[in-house]
């Protein structure tokens, strides 16, 4: 094993010099609430973590859990293919398993499988002070803001519809020129580490970067805005999609800023590596926020949840004698749960990238 858990995605060596990495990741609530983003989106931050790592994705899955085969899920499945199917990685597997239990928040499991030569493992840690934090992609809007708070962590009711803003838009044509961009600045040895914008945006992924004592800062004023008039605390904790950090020594930024320019990619240099061990945000040169960037990540407060049990939904039991043959495998064969899933595995490149070697 050449990366266990702590990173990005887990890293296997094969041998021969090859290796495989992989990783497994959920965005459930996000799906309940817009499930055809919420699950595109999903798809597009398992590929960016496994970039992350210096492996290009080959290979996609998806596991779902929904109450009944309706819109819901059928948007899902459709978010899943247009992700996919755009970004040019092929979708190779999957399950579909239907129950009451997960009427009222689904599971939507996205899993990446990248391969790469075991000397272009690349991890996210902050190294060198005095080198470049340079963020690269997509601009930075107010979509996805607070996604990690309003989505990940509170229930679903009837205020659903409210918190569609707080689901992340993805791009996946940006997404595509951002692997590209991504592998050749690993290639090419232009990067010390990269690490994705995921949930809460810069303010996690640069808190990640610099939890092992490198410290960061970082200068919002300099982020490339899709909206102008979005403030600092916006800035730092938006979750738009297709972005990513890199840690660059100075005198290689105008290499990587010109293969960003040849992706079409905006690149701008926002903040350096400190070596305090802190994140501070700055904005027009005044400090705004400052905290040591572990109070962020393994040290993090921990506070108790008041849990109210809730009463376990049982099957009500059969009345009556049991129904004839001929009636239960009706009812059996009526179960969306042994349906035929080639409606939905059609919607999936599964052949892009050359590489399926079994249909």
């Amino acid at each position: 094993m050449l990366q266990g858990p702590g990173e990005n995605a887990g890293v296997i060596d094969l041998g021969g010099g090859e290796a495989v990495a992989f990783k497994v990741e959920s965005h459930n609530h996000p799906s309940a609430i817009e499930p055809f983003q919420g699950a595109a989106t999903g798809v597009g931050g398992i590929l960016r973590d496994i970039v992350a790592m210096g492996a290009r994705p080959i290979a996609l899955l998806d596991g779902l859990r929904f109450g009944e085969p309706g819109w819901q899920f059928e948007r899902a499945v459709a978010g899943i293919g247009h992700y996919g199917n755009s970004v040019g990685v092929a979708t190779v597997g999957g399950e579909a398993v239907f129950d009451p239990a997960y009427a009222d928040n689904p599971l939507v499991n996205a899993m990446c499988v990248g391969l790469l030569p075991t000397e272009r493992l690349t991890r996210a840690r902050a190294s060198g002070p005095g080198n470049l934090v340079v963020l690269y992609g997509a601009t930075t809007g107010r979509d996805g803001i607070g996604g990690a708070s309003v989505l990940a962590s509170q229930e679903l009711g009837g205020e659903a519809a409210e918190k569609r803003p707080s689901v992340q838009i993805g791009d996946p044509f940006t997404g595509k020129k951002l692997i590209e961009a991504s592998l050749e600045l690993v290639e090419r040895r232009l990067v010390e580490s990269l690490q994705d914008c995921g949930a809460a945006g810069l303010a996690s992924s640069l808190a990640e970067m610099a939890k092992d004592g490198a410290g960061i800062d970082v200068e919002l004023d300099r982020v490339p805005l899709r909206e102008l008039d979005l403030e600092p605390w916006e800035i730092i904790i938006s979750e738009s999609q297709e972005r990513m950090v890199a840690v660059v020594q100075p005198p290689l930024l105008g290499a990587v800023e010109a293969v960003c320019a040849r992706w079409e990619l905006p690149c701008t240099a926002i903040g350096r590596v400190t070596g305090g061990g802190e994140l501070r945000a700055l904005s027009g040169g005044e400090e705004l926020a400052c905290i040591p960037a572990r109070f962020l990540t393994e040290e993090a407060p921990r506070y108790r949840v008041r849990r109210t049990p809730r009463e376990a939904r049982r099957a009500p039991p059969p009345a009556g004698p049991a129904p004839p043959t001929e009636d239960a495998l009706l009812a059996l064969l009526r179960s969306p749960n042994v349906r035929s899933r080639s409606w939905l595995y059609r919607r999936y490149d599964h052949l892009v990238g050359s590489r399926t070697v079994r249909r």
